[in-house]
């Protein structure tokens, strides 16, 4: 019998690459999450055209979006796998430059 505890399961998905795509499909998903919620009358490219754009809402809806990537971080937190919240961290810092970006210096 090995004493010792098998800690390759734990550190599995302990990899910044795997939390950087994490934290840029999150937002991803959550916009699209509430396109089949509440416009899933409309194709997806409607919607972007349509709703988001026509309104000049991409921007804010992308940065509500990315609230999501909190709950990706805490996970990764709770479940010790650093490395990977900060690479979610990462992606965060990403989205935070492109909305600045596209409020106050375009």
């Amino acid at each position: 019998m090995n004493p010792e505890p098998n800690f390759s399961n734990k550190l599995k998905y302990d990899n910044p690459w795997l939390g950087f795509a994490c934290g840029l499909s999150a937002p991803f998903l959550t916009l699209y999450a509430f396109y089949l919620f509440k416009y899933s009358h409309l194709s997806f490219g409607q919607f972007y055209m349509d709703v988001l754009f026509a309104n000049n809402i991409v921007t804010s809806s992308i940065s509500l979006c990315v609230i999501t990537d909190l709950l990706v971080f805490f996970i990764f937190i709770w479940t010790n796998r650093n490395y990977s919240a900060r690479g979610v961290l990462f992606s965060t810092i990403i989205y935070a430059g492109y909305v600045v970006y596209q409020k106050y210096i375009k």
